[in-house]
């Protein structure tokens, strides 16, 4: 409560009972109330309300002798013209300026947006003509620890009406609210914010402190780093890491040199480190050999010709219950070459290739990095669970969907609203230390998207028993498919009663999708054929996306009003897919970032053509990052591994269903053995 709100309802009585009044002038009275934010003003108009006006008898609306009538739509149109914001609350309010405003009555927009109250205009006082105004509400919920659900409204908006009406009946007529509007600048499915604006959202409180609390040890290392470098005294890169928290690969050399650059820890990292991915069969190999490949198609996309971003087909064994790489091929570039299919020279590399080993295997783990910066971290989680997040903010309301989707989409758009300057576009750190410039993002950005779907999709399996992250992904998994099936079971008849909003919701994700993209590789060997080499379990089902037209990369769950046979079921799968992003996935690939991108020379975005080329010692200050951009890594770095609030144990909001943490909790020692700890699962995207 603020100082003003709270000096003003002690003034008025308001408090509790036993306070002592404050004794204000009426003047002064008018100015504390000018002072407060709507929010505060209808805060103290409810609580005097009652206290002024003589109680009486509950009224039929339908009696009352005055109606304001009028439609709620979005600010963008749609194919079909103005799009309907369905189901939001709506109050109407005597403005009384300088003194609380009366409330006159409420209701709801229908399915079309049309709402009509009910008022009495003696309700605005004796001898005064109601100023009306609108005031617009969106649903907000937390959970009793019963897992009752306790609704409440939070205020977007307002529009004023006219002043002393003394008539009967005012049309505020067709009234447009520009609310979670896409980004109509972007092929992706952004939330459009403008240039002076901000989302209709905010971060919850603790999250702040969360932040400033991880970023203060760092902040000072990194600016006096870059004040060094301005004034022409650059610190060496090992300078720079040595000034920053011990990371895990820098323990590991000190304790045992070598051994965060061998091959058991390469194959390590890639299923189990913040690299976690589809581990494809290799389809070169027969198929009772145990053999992976990995590969990254740089070469597609446009580079800035300073770095060095060679295509990366990595080959891997299973040898002895570890995965080791057996063979690493380069597409490289020459030195200056921007345009995307450039002409490339392959070179192989294997083990008893030594040093150039070596530096082989540091190219692909970058190229990992950067893939997972770009793929299983920003593309996969935070730009693909944010088109669901718009999706429902836009669509769901009164379709008990809302609980259980919205505290795992809450904050999501802040963070990639910050991500949009910070990492990416002309300036981003990903477009300065990656040899990726702003359009080669954008494109590998679109590509992605384009890949991902909820139909069909389910955590591969393990590879081998070794395979932690592919375990603890299955395990979670499950676990949601027990919460999702529980909550369908309490609230199904409720979510289908509410099926038109379901529809809309979907109709949007599909719309607003971009369209599905299957590579040339792929078009030529999966869709149509038996290819028991590529794992299908995480990937849209290519057979139906790699028609043309290409479809939508995001499939409908519905195309009516009324749920058809197979559908609630396709929304539950919907749901758990959005929450496995939302949850395990990101706090997989965001928390291991400083164990596994916490030293410059052993991974990072980009590394730069040298003199002698890029297969050089890892020493080479040519090759490596350069000074600012490397602490501006291990900043970011130990930033997104540190910051933590909103985790689905601590569920510091009270909006995570109690059953999802009872469960979670209860599977603790079965994560604990796959080296996850739940108390760290974020509960959303929200860094």
């Amino acid at each position: 409560m603020s100082r003003a709100l709270s000096r003003l309802m002690s003034a008025l009585g308001l408090e509790a009972q036993d306070a002592e009044p404050a004794l204000l002038e009426p003047a002064e009275l008018a100015r504390w109330y000018a002072s407060l934010s709507p929010e505060e003003r209808v805060a103290v108009s409810r609580e005097l309300a009652p206290r002024v006006r003589a109680p009486r008898a509950t009224r039929d609306p339908s009696t009352l002798p005055a109606v304001a009538t009028g439609r709620l739509v979005f600010e963008q149109d749609g194919p079909q013209g103005p799009l309907p914001l369905h189901h939001l609350k709506v109050e109407l309010w005597d403005r009384d300026p300088g003194a609380p405003d009366d409330f006159l009555g409420e209701g709801f927009t229908d399915g079309d947006g049309h709402f009509a109250i009910r008022y009495d205009p003696a309700d605005a006082g004796i001898g005064d003509l109601p100023d009306l105004e609108l005031c617009f509400f969106e649903p907000q919920h937390t959970f009793r620890k019963d897992g009752r659900v306790v609704e409440a409204w939070r205020r977007i908006g307002s529009q004023r009406g006219p002043d002393d009406h003394g008539g009967l009946h005012y049309d505020f007529g067709t009234l447009r609210l520009p609310y979670w509007e896409y980004d109509p600048a972007t092929p992706l499915a952004r939330l459009f914010v403008t240039e002076e604006g901000t989302p209709p959202t905010a971060y919850a409180p603790g999250r702040s402190l969360a932040m400033l609390k991880a970023v203060s040890p760092i902040e000072l290392i990194k600016r006096q780093h870059l004040l060094q470098i301005r004034l022409g005294q650059t610190p060496s890169v090992a300078r720079l890491q040595a000034d920053y928290p011990e990371s895990m690969t820098v323990r590991m050399e000190r304790e045992a040199p070598g051994s965060s650059r061998g091959d058991a820890f390469f194959g390590e990292r890639l299923l189990n480190g913040m690299f976690a991915t589809v581990m494809d069969r290799d389809p070169e190999v027969p198929g009772d050999v145990c053999a992976f490949r990995l590969y990254f198609p740089w070469n597609a996309y446009e580079q800035d010709g300073i770095h060095c971003l060679p295509d990366v087909d990595v080959r891997l064994r299973l040898v002895d219950g570890r995965v080791l790489p057996v063979r690493i091929v380069l597409g490289l570039r020459e030195p200056g070459a921007t345009a995307p299919g450039s002409p490339v020279t392959r070179r192989t590399f294997t083990p008893e290739d030594g040093a150039s080993w070596e530096a082989a295997k540091r190219i692909a783990r970058m190229s990992a990095t950067l893939d997972t910066e770009l793929g299983n971290h920003l593309g996969q989680c935070h730009f693909n669970v944010e088109q669901y997040a718009i999706a429902a903010h836009r669509n769901l309301r009164r379709n008990p969907l809302r609980w259980l989707l919205m505290p795992h989409l809450r904050e999501v758009v802040l963070i990639n609203h910050s991500a949009s300057g910070f990492l990416v576009g002309p300036n981003g750190y990903i477009t300065r230390a990656s040899a990726l410039t702003e359009r080669g993002i954008e494109a590998r950005l679109q590509h992605l998207m384009g890949s991902y779907d909820w139909r069909g999709f389910a955590p591969a399996a393990p590879v081998c028993e070794g395979h932690r992250y592919a375990h603890a992904a299955q395990l979670f998994w499950r676990l949601l498919g027990e919460h999702v099936d529980a909550f369908f079971a309490e609230h199904g008849g409720a979510v289908e009663a509410e099926w038109r909003e379901v529809r809309r919701f979907s109709d949007d994700l599909v719309a607003h999708s971009v369209p599905a993209f299957v590579c040339r590789y792929l078009r030529a060997r999966v869709p149509g054929k038996d290819a028991p080499w590529f794992v299908r379990s995480e990937r849209m089902d290519l057979d139906v996306k790699a028609a043309e037209p290409p479809p939508r990369a995001v499939s409908a769950v519905t195309h009516t009003d009324v749920p058809q046979p197979g559908e609630l079921d396709a929304l539950k799968q919907l749901c758990r897919y959005v929450i496995f992003f939302a949850t395990f996935r990101h706090a997989w690939a965001n928390n291991l970032q400083w164990e596994d991108a916490g030293e410059v020379l052993y991974a990072c975005l980009g590394l730069r053509w040298g003199k002698g080329g890029v297969l050089v010692a890892e020493e080479d200050p040519e090759v490596a990052p350069a000074p600012d951009e490397a602490t501006e890594m291990l900043w970011i770095s130990w930033m997104l591994s540190k910051t933590n609030y909103g985790l689905i144990l601590a569920n510091e909001e009270d909006d995570v269903h109690p059953r999802l943490v009872e469960l979670l909790r209860a599977r603790a020692a079965e994560f604990a053995a796959l080296g996850l700890d739940v108390r760290t699962i974020s509960s959303r995207i929200n860094i």
